[in-house]
């Protein structure tokens, strides 16, 4: 619903169309007689006063001079520059005027481009904008070019690609400008190999992209790890004349980042480096991040001095990315200096720097000092969050003080949080170390109730806890239940099932765990192979020659 004076209408989108001649743009416009004025000036003295105009004016007015072309394009020129939304108001209310026969609107308007071009340049909250782009779109008006390429701009900015087609459907004919708009659409909707196809189409046809459209396919390629054909389309962009930009490169460069591809990525950025490229302070973040996630340190340390002394100001994510770098290999020191740097520089702390240190510190068994700082957070007006939480009771659990880590995990549920299935497993699995199956299976159905998927090493720890407390019969039907929905326990597991049904004298049970690994093609393990062989014989089993020659097939 869109706020209008005195009341409120909403932007429904009609499709009926305006029953209007042709009219010049330049001539009862520029030049309108006193009756029209004095029409235009009445008819805008109606809107701005009175709440319900749509049903005033066809009282005052014949439908003829209502749509008038002259007449709106007058009312429009008079209403727009201070009053937008009344003016798109207006033009429902024109939409929806009865007439004698249908015919699409054949009005230019320079009035239409005054109105509309603000409203698609300035930015607006999505939900108004995508109002605005859904009247052009379903509308009968002629719309300038202008007009027409805000609109597509503004659609892929407040990310509606669907708009983008919607209006371009009506455009009488396609221009470079659009044409790169729409490969910019189909990258956003994923549609990257058809995005493709359209640019080399448009090649043909004479329209060439700007460096932005084929950036956003670059981008779009390398997201998705097809560095083939990244490398063909910066090929492409030299051989119709785009030159690559910082931005193509620093696609190019997250992208191998994310795959892992950090000595490539490297290469990249001190090839642009060396170039002259203008490197920003996101492309230095991206190959930072890469490199601390592989633990290249010394390399970090010399491009984060490299980034101060070109004079950038580090944000909160560059630092933490730095601090984060430092815990993990250890260098407590150095994460602290880099930490109070932050602080001098004006930058806050946040749950995500504090995230940071307590991840660091208990990943090195400094469960005490991290706990600290998880007490210190409320003091300092620091929200924790799931990952706070997260962090510690995977700690604790390291440390085998799962009561600790269940404590916390109460105070996840008691604060609203919805927890993830990396909260749930580290306990789960302790407490089936320790033997507490109950209590495990019970948290199991805490995942199962909140729709987590449950990690398959979840499973083997039950199986194996049943196992272990000498509950064979109940790993069984944990292990049916998982075959029934198609999970795979490991081949380890499945062992200590058959060993166990074997001490519990279930050896009919642990023939059908034999097929099912056979079907899974796993073997048995040289002791459990001969502990089945020795129960056969010392059972009886009927037709165990056949049973052995089946095992000894299957070994």
């Amino acid at each position: 619903m869109l706020p209008l004076r005195r009341t409120a209408t909403s932007l429904r989108l009609s499709n009926k169309h305006f029953i209007c001649t042709a009219a010049s743009p330049t001539s009862s416009q520029e030049h309108p007689d006193a009756d029209l004025l004095r029409t235009s000036k009445s008819i805008l003295h109606a809107i701005l006063t009175k709440p319900r105009f749509e049903t005033l004016l066809p009282s005052l007015y014949p439908s003829s001079l209502l749509l008038n072309p002259s007449c709106i394009s007058l009312t429009i020129s008079l209403l727009s520059h201070s009053h937008p939304l009344l003016s798109i108001r207006y033009l429902l209310f024109l939409s929806n005027l009865p007439r004698s026969a249908p015919s699409p609107l054949s009005l230019y308007s320079p009035a239409l481009t005054s109105l509309f071009l603000p409203l698609l340049l300035e930015k607006h909250p999505p939900g108004f904008t995508a109002a605005i782009l859904g009247f052009i779109s379903d509308s009968s008006f002629l719309f300038s070019d202008k007009v027409r390429h805000a609109s597509l701009s503004a659609a892929l900015r407040i990310r509606h690609p669907d708009l983008v087609f919607k209006i371009h459907e009506k455009m009488p004919c396609c221009d470079r400008f659009t044409h790169g708009l729409l490969i910019r659409a189909m990258c956003v909707q994923g549609r990257l190999k058809e995005a493709y196809c359209f640019l080399k189409d448009g090649l043909k046809s004479g329209f060439v992209p700007d460096v932005l459209a084929l950036t956003k396919l670059v981008s779009g390629f390398s997201k998705v790890g097809n560095f083939g054909m990244v490398s063909h389309l910066l090929h492409l962009m030299i051989q119709v004349g785009v030159m690559p930009d910082a931005y193509t490169y620093q696609s190019l460069i997250n992208g191998l980042c994310h795959h892992g591809l950090i000595e490539e990525a490297l290469r990249v950025f001190n090839e642009i480096k060396f170039r002259g490229y203008k490197i920003d302070l996101v492309t230095y973040s991206t190959i930072i991040n890469g490199l601390c996630k592989t633990g290249r340190i010394e390399e970090v340390r010399a491009l984060w001095e490299e980034l101060l002394q070109k004079g950038f100001r580090p944000n909160n994510y560059c630092y933490c990315t730095i601090i984060d770098a430092h815990c993990k290999v250890g260098d407590f020191n150095m994460a602290q200096k880099v930490y109070d740097e932050m602080l001098m520089k004006g930058l806050k702390e946040s749950t995500v720097s504090y995230n940071v240190m307590i991840g660091g510190l208990a990943l090195h068994g400094r469960t005490d000092e991290a706990l600290k700082l998880f007490d210190e957070m409320p003091r300092r007006g620091i929200a924790r969050d799931v990952v706070t939480y997260n962090t510690l009771i995977q700690a604790f659990c390291r440390a085998k003080e799962v009561d600790k880590a269940i404590n916390l995990y109460s105070e996840v549920i008691s604060s609203g949080m919805e927890p993830r299935a990396s909260i749930f497993t580290p306990i789960i699995e302790v407490l089936c170390e320790d033997g507490k199956i109950v209590q495990a299976i019970e948290f199991i159905k805490c995942m199962d109730e909140r729709g987590l998927q449950r990690l398959e090493r979840t499973n083997d720890c039950i199986i194996k806890a049943f196992c272990k407390a000498g509950m064979a019969g109940e790993g069984m039907a944990w292990l049916v239940n998982l075959l029934k929905n198609n999970k795979r326990p490991k081949r380890e597991t499945m062992n200590n099932l058959i060993e166990a049904l074997c001490s519990c004298h279930q050896v009919q049970d642990a023939l059908l765990v034999v097929n099912a690994m056979v079907e899974m093609r796993y073997h048995l393990e040289a002791p459990v192979w001969q502990m089945l062989v020795e129960q056969l014989c010392r059972d009886g089993i009927p037709s165990n020659n056949l049973v052995l020659d089946e095992i000894l097939v299957a070994e």
